[in-house]
């Protein structure tokens, strides 16, 4: 008989293998693209981020001799850098073009030798003339801008190249880029002539233009200092103009003989130094009767003033000093001055420290908080005087520069030194940018100290923008605190109890339900939690609280009772644990609300939101209720370590009823030692003058962080408990088998022997729910108040990195500095995630080798 063997055919099908390269090929190409793509995302947030610390350029664009013989004063160019105009001390003002210094036209203001004291203001184009004989005169310089014909300006205007420029009839006529024709002519409007305002020559003068005319100080042969309003009426009917004068005196109270003046925003106040560098600051809202309003020293002593100058907004003034330092100040009112009376003071946020030459000129942005510095060496500087970063430092001279301008637009300088006129083109880049002033406290104007604040627009052109990141972050961190404090106990309790104790045919659709859940987009949350919930827990905050406590008692309570049923009963009754826990459920939140109330009108006065508000009841309530959980976990620890011997030595002679008995003992004990120690610990604090308003506990917003820590932890539980569930369902069930074999409780296998195994797994499920409270974007956008503020109430809102990039982005200006800042919130978020998820991979592979080891 003969035997066939078959020899089987171990060959792969072509078919096979190609699919098995193509497999490998996609898994390499989407392995590599999502490293490349991660790193181009952060790139790219690290190239519109960098620009942000770089420091200005300033490129010359020409040099002239100033025109005129006598001393310039001032100076200013147009909006387009085609033109400058200058006034000398005889009273002219010179029009000249800024590529060539080729004079266009000229004004007389005054007499010559009548100029004793100038004072000109950028952001109004008016100036102010104090004359020899005590006489005022004022007006306004500004720059009319017009699109002429060409047959209107003359021989030559057709055949203007792009950029080319050429003077007609005291203007200066360019040819845009577009093609038209721009014209630049100078408009001089002598308003008000005021004889008489002071005794003999004025020596010191400063105005504010305002709508109805001008308010002006000036000083004059005496140590008063003459404060009047000027206020033009209009006859509706005749069209007369009639001028209104009021006339007010200042007596300085301390300071020595006035050498500089400055008045503020509609000339609500006047800013006072006298040549020690003695400063007061009075109250001219009504100029028939100045207030003192404080005083303060402006210089060490051993300096002198030499300039003083008002930034954008007239609020804060610049001190110049004969060493080179120039010094901010600016009133406001301390945090302590108390609700009873309003105390005003002078305070000095930033003092830019000089190299020894004396401050020779100041000039300050109409466009922002840049201002330019003449020094008496010739060095120039433009400095930013929020962040207090030097943005330009150039040598022109070795003689002193007599005056700066900034031209309207930021983009262009002007400084007169040793005789010639430098003309610069200006990038200032982001001045208001620096790591200092984005991560640390700032003294921002009018602030009673140093703060972090974010505000990024404002509708006022004088606005300060405060581009601190701190309240963004904390707003960050606070989110994900909340969410996850209420979100991972559920979510991890949940998966144990999943995993441990249902039976193995109920827990896939309870998995399913769960799972479900992490279908509901943000959107929808965000919106339910903002008109839903939120109003709904305003209405029973007292009842919420209580809830915060009777649901978890009473679980606890129904556990330690079902203990006290025999064995037999227990085990045949097991299937009905879940249905009474979910009995149980409403059960609490129904004992909540009826003890909302009551708790209300115990330890807060029958008005919890009054109470949060500070006006009406006293601390007992707060520190109560902030010491329960404390008290909790203290009783826990000092009641397992106090009893934990006894009853595992009870347990081996007693039986399972008087054990059971014993545990509930021991709960209703603690309960009760829990209620005693907080109780207890709020007299006490509460008795030595401490309350808990004001912390974690103050003034109650309807969108707030129980609300978004609510929300939000429902969004993170699905994730965090399927993970969760899938790292616990992975143990070994030969573990279990042998904690059980060896006496154990189910409660206790799964607690020591389950969760250590499955811990790195379980440690992932809350880095990812960590993750993904973050970056969540519309829950906190819609639910949290989306203010920025650094608090820790859980009553207030917050705003996150997140919620402030998809606010803010779309309507900043790109690659303005709000717009990079923006991106820079968006790389923080960035580092903040890799920098966590780096971390908890380091950790979960700790975990992991240690379980391996079991």
């Amino acid at each position: 008989m003969t035997q066939y063997k078959r020899t089987r055919n171990h060959s792969t099908r072509w078919t096979v293998k190609a699919a098995d390269r193509v497999a490998a090929i996609c898994i390499s190409i989407g392995g590599v693209g999502t490293i490349v793509a991660v790193s181009a995302v952060f790139l790219f947030l690290v190239s519109v981020v960098v620009p942000l610390l770089r420091s200005g350029r300033a490129t010359p664009a020409s040099e002239l001799r100033p025109p005129g013989a006598a001393t310039l004063l001032c100076a200013g160019t147009d909006e387009y850098r085609v033109a400058g105009w200058s006034l000398s001390s005889d009273g002219i003002v010179h029009v000249f073009r800024l590529d060539d210094g080729d004079t266009v036209t000229t004004r007389t203001l005054v007499g010559p030798d009548s100029l004793s004291a100038l004072s000109y203001d950028a952001e109004s184009s008016s100036f102010a003339i104090g004359r020899v004989d005590g006489s005022i005169r004022l007006g306004r310089i500004r720059f009319r801008t017009d699109f002429p014909a060409a047959d209107a300006v003359g021989p030559g205007a057709d055949t203007l190249s792009a950029g080319a420029r050429l003077v007609r009839t005291g203007a200066v006529i360019e040819r845009t880029a577009e093609g038209a024709l721009r014209r630049q002519s100078l408009v001089v409007d002598i308003d008000i002539d005021l004889p008489g305002a002071v005794d003999g020559a004025v020596r010191t003068i400063n105005h504010v233009a305002v709508s109805s005319g001008y308010v002006v100080a000036a000083v004059g042969a005496s140590d008063t200092v003459a404060v009047i309003d000027l206020a033009r009426n209009e006859n509706e009917f005749t069209g007369e103009v009639a001028l209104e004068v009021n006339r007010g005196a200042i007596v300085p109270r301390d300071a020595g003989r006035t050498t500089h003046l400055v008045m503020t925003a509609a000339g609500a106040q006047v800013f006072l130094v006298d040549g020690a560098g003695h400063a007061e600051m009075w109250n001219t809202r009504d100029v028939a009767r100045p207030q003192w309003i404080a005083s303060a020293t402006v210089t060490d002593g051993k300096q002198t003033p030499t300039v003083v100058a008002p930034l954008l907004g007239r609020q804060t003034m610049l001190v110049g000093e004969s060493g080179g330092a120039i010094a901010e100040w600016f009133t406001y009112e301390p945090a302590d001055s108390g609700a009873t009376q309003s105390r005003v003071a002078l305070g000095e946020p930033r003092h830019f420290r000089g190299d020894g030459a004396a401050v020779t000129a100041l000039a300050a942005s109409s466009r922002d908080r840049v201002f330019a510095v003449g020094y008496a060496d010739g060095r120039v500087r433009v400095l930013q005087a929020t962040s207090g970063k030097r943005v330009i430092d150039l040598k022109l001279a070795a003689g002193p520069v007599d005056a700066v301008a900034i031209s309207p637009k930021n983009d262009g300088l002007i400084a007169v030194a040793g005789g010639t006129l430098h003309h610069f083109d200006l990038n200032l880049g982001h001045p208001e940018a620096t790591l200092r002033a984005m991560f640390r406290p700032v003294w921002y104007e009018g602030y009673p100290g140093p703060e972090h604040v974010w505000q990024s627009s404002a509708g006022t052109d004088d606005f300060e923008p405060k581009l601190g990141m701190w309240p963004l972050v904390f707003g960050t961190l606070k989110a994900t605190f909340y969410s996850l404090l209420f979100g991972v106990p559920l979510a991890l309790l949940a998966a144990i109890y999943t995993s441990e104790f249902i039976p193995p045919g109920v827990r896939p659709r309870i998995k399913i339900v769960v799972e479900s859940m992490a279908s509901l987009p943000s959107v929808v949350l965000g919106f339910l939690a903002a008109l839903v919930i939120a109003p709904f827990v305003q209405r029973v905050v007292p009842s919420v609280m209580a809830a915060f406590v009777t649901v978890p008692s009473l679980l606890l309570m129904a556990g330690y009772g079902w203990q006290l049923l025999p064995q037999e009963t227990s085990r045949r009754l097991s299937r009905f644990r879940l249905p009474v826990m979910l009995v149980l459920l409403p059960l609490s939140v129904l004992i909540a609300s009826v003890l909302g109330p009551w708790l209300e009108r115990l330890f807060f006065a029958g008005d919890m939101m009054a109470w949060l508000a500070g006006r009406t009841g006293s601390a007992f309530g707060g520190w109560f209720l902030l010491l329960l959980p404390i008290s909790a976990i203290v009783v826990i620890l000092l009641v397992g370590r106090m009893t934990g011997e006894l009853i595992r030595g009870m347990a081996s002679r007693s039986t399972r009823h008087r054990i059971a008995v014993l545990d509930l003992v021991r709960f209703l004990v603690g309960g009760l030692a829990t209620v005693m120690f907080s109780l207890v610990g709020a007299w006490a604090l509460s008795s030595v003058g401490l309350d808990a308003r004001g912390g974690l506990m103050d003034t109650y917003v309807q969108r707030n962080s129980l609300v978004v820590g609510f929300v939000m932890g429902f969004a993170i539980i699905p994730i965090i408990y399927t993970i969760a569930e899938d790292a616990l369902s992975a143990v070994p069930d030969h573990l279990r088998a042998a904690s059980l074999g060896a006496g154990a409780t189910p409660w206790q296998t799964a607690i020591r022997i389950v969760l250590p195994t499955a811990m790195s797994g379980l440690f992932s499920a809350i880095m990812i729910g960590l993750g993904r409270a973050v970056g969540e974007t519309m829950i906190v956008l819609m639910a949290a108040g989306n203010t920025p503020v650094l608090e820790m109430n859980i009553f207030n809102g917050f705003r996150t990195l997140s919620a402030n990039i998809a606010t803010e982005l779309p309507e900043a200006v790109r690659d303005s500095t709000h717009y990079r800042t923006l991106f820079l919130a968006a790389l923080l978020l960035f580092l903040m995630t890799f920098i966590v998820n780096t971390v908890a991979e380091i950790v979960r592979l700790r975990f992991r080798k240690r379980s391996a080891q079991i």
